[in-house]
């Protein structure tokens, strides 16, 4: 009995010898075979079983340049994780991005980058995001990732916002943000990038919102927002567009309510330029080069409420610039090198500057005293419109050489017109836009930026320019612009202002004198005398 018992415990301490041995050779093999930068887990871990490493429960003092807070730490539990990058980053190949899989159920992820170098995080790290499929919302900033390859964000089919800002992102490749059914935002400001072509946007059948301020942009292809039907705000200001826009590179943008174009080169509106945007409802075109809009440059937008066009360099406006805008509720003119402001231009507008619910900002421009800005005096009393009536009661003109006389200031009387609004002797009408436009591209020689180009809002006035009220003009003391006589009386395309204004009273309304300057009506009175004296 006692030679069995011996037995048995000599078999004991032999098992307990092979086991510990075992565990021993186990250890060491894990730590041989452990990835470079994954922190081995503990023999007591729950997870020790396992060979998949939980990314948010990594140990901050390991090899590894990644580090993810997750609002939970078990494998498979967390729906939102802030990972931070930094030092030198890890490699594309590293396999840290394999192990994002343990935490499949991330519905927010955000890579913060806070790297020493470029190569902390120099591209989009696929991998990890294909094994996340069910994220909703991803963003990573700081990062330096030059181009976003093709497929970037496979597998990432609920994926809603999307966001890319600060990342040095100059290149979209071909289908880089494309093939995702739920995608609904699309940020991609603050970055360098240099064009879109018209392959990188495809099958994104819910994206409402497009953000592309703050980059280099100076080229967009043709039908390169084409697929993206349902967008309904984009966003391209602080970039560096120029020239003319053509009306094809907004095809398909069908449901685009906002446009903004703040802040490029562009120098030119043509014809029905954004005809294709036909539910557009507010169109940016603030602090750009603008010198002239083409009479139907804002054709086609039925549903237009706001227009801006203040900052620009624009010197006159067609009599069409606001037809059938017939849903318009804010203008903005401000801070232009506009020489006048017709009736003729505003007669379109006309009901709606009476009306409280309406604003039109015109103040900044380098208006010139003639008759051409009588109507402003007699809305002035009309309007029931505090905005506009204070813009207009406080407009001011320069003198110039056109002015009757020796241009004495103090001839002006302090009194408003005295029949309606006439006074369209200004010489306001088509062919005056036509010859401002033409004088403002032989002033500017041009130049790619012309002028303008010196950076800074266009200077109203001269800083020795003489200015007066508009609401000191009237049809006998307004300076008049010298006009041809057919049969004794002004050439009609010169006078079209008044035929306008005059068209919107009853016909039985006694027309206004016409504003002529001295010298042509002194010398008619003196035909005249001559005449009857030869009689």
């Amino acid at each position: 009995m006692a030679r069995q018992q011996r037995f048995v415990a000599l078999w004991l301490v032999v098992f307990a010898v092979l086991v510990y041995d075992n565990h021993g050779y186990v250890s060491n093999r894990r730590v041989k075979n452990q990835r470079p930068g994954v922190r081995s887990y503990s023999d007591d871990d729950k997870n020790a079983a396992s060979t998949e490493i939980n990314v948010c429960a990594l140990e901050q003092k390991t090899t590894i340049n990644l580090y993810c807070y997750c609002d939970e730490s078990k494998s498979r539990a967390a729906t939102s994780a802030d990972c931070w990058v930094f030092n030198d980053g890890e490699p594309r190949e590293s396999a840290v991005w394999r192990e994002f899989g343990s935490q499949s159920n991330v519905t927010k992820l955000t890579f913060n980058v806070r790297g020493t170098t470029s190569k902390t995080l120099s591209f989009v790290p696929t991998e990890a995001l294909a094994l996340m499929p069910e994220l909703r919302t991803l963003e990573i900033v700081y990062a330096d990732i030059g181009t976003v390859h093709s497929h970037a964000f496979a597998n990432l089919s609920r994926l809603q916002d999307l966001a890319l800002v600060r990342n040095n992102i100059v290149q979209l490749a071909r289908d880089s943000i494309a093939y995702m059914d739920d995608l609904r935002v699309v940020t991609l400001g603050d970055n360098a990038i240099e064009s879109i072509s018209n392959d990188v946007f495809a099958r994104l059948p819910a994206l409402r919102k497009l953000y592309m301020d703050r980059n280099n942009i100076s080229y967009i292809a043709e039908g390169a927002f084409e697929q993206l039907r349902k967008l309904e705000e984009l966003d391209l200001s602080e970039n560096r567009l120029t020239g003319s826009l053509s009306r094809y590179v907004f095809l398909g943008l069908v449901s685009v309510k906002r446009l903004d174009m703040r802040a490029n080169h562009l120098e030119r509106v043509g014809p029905d330029a954004f005809a294709e945007l036909v539910c557009l409802e507010e169109l940016v075109l603030e602090d750009n080069l603008i010198k002239t809009v083409d009479g139907r440059g804002f054709s086609g937008l039925p549903s237009l409420h706001r227009l801006n066009l203040a900052e620009n360099r624009l010197t006159a406006l067609d009599d069409r610039t606001f037809n059938r805008l017939d849903k318009i509720k804010f203008i903005d003119i401000r801070y232009n090198n506009l020489k006048t402001l017709t009736f003729g231009t505003v007669e379109p507008i006309l009901e709606r500057l009476r009306n409280s619910t309406f604003y039109f900002h015109f103040k900044g421009n380098k208006f010139e005293c003639d008759c051409s800005l009588l109507w402003m005096n007699q809305l002035a009393v009309e309007t029931s419109n505090e905005q506009v009536q204070r813009e207009l009661s406080t407009a001011q003109c320069q003198m110039n050489d056109t002015a009757d006389g020796d241009g004495d200031l103090d001839d002006m009387k302090v009194t408003g017109p005295k029949n309606g609004y006439g006074g369209g002797g200004g010489g306001y009408g088509a062919n005056k836009v036509d010859a401002d436009i033409a004088a403002a591209d032989k002033a500017i020689g041009g130049g790619e930026m012309g002028a303008a180009a010196e950076g800074g809002l266009p200077k109203p006035f001269d800083e020795d320019t003489q200015l007066i009220a508009v609401s000191t003009l009237n049809e006998d003391t307004c300076p008049g612009k010298e006009q041809p006589l057919v049969d004794r009386a002004p050439d009609a395309a010169q006078n079209s202002d008044r035929v306008l204004w005059e068209s919107t009273k009853s016909a039985a309304a006694v027309p206004a004198p016409l504003c002529l300057s001295p010298l042509p009506v002194l010398a008619t009175v003196f035909v005249m005398v001559i005449r009857s004296r030869r009689s």
